[in-house]
């Protein structure tokens, strides 16, 4: 497995956890956010981001707003910091 399909997997995994009744790991979180990182060198190298990875980088973030909407406010608050999180680090590794 490549390192597109390690943050691809970490995400999926993390997505599915916030979209249950758990709500936030922050252990998945941190598997997501390592894994993100891990891809930087690889996008600048290449000047590229897979059309996989642009995909769930659309996706990213309403995905995990709509989510957090079905948690209590401690939850919600967790998942929407991560994902603007998440967002951030997409800008800065693909700039």
């Amino acid at each position: 497995m490549d390192k597109h399909d390690l943050f691809i997997e970490a995400f999926l995994d993390f997505d599915l956890t916030v979209r249950s009744n758990e709500g936030f790991n922050k252990i998945k979180y941190e598997k997501v956010v390592l894994s993100l990182k891990e891809l930087e060198p690889m996008f600048k190298k290449d000047k590229s981001v897979p059309l996989k990875i642009a995909n769930l980088f659309i996706d990213l973030y309403p995905a995990l707003e709509s989510s957090a909407e079905r948690h209590e406010e401690e939850t919600r608050k967790k998942i929407l910091d991560a994902a603007d999180e998440l967002s951030t680090i997409v800008r800065e590794i693909t700039s």
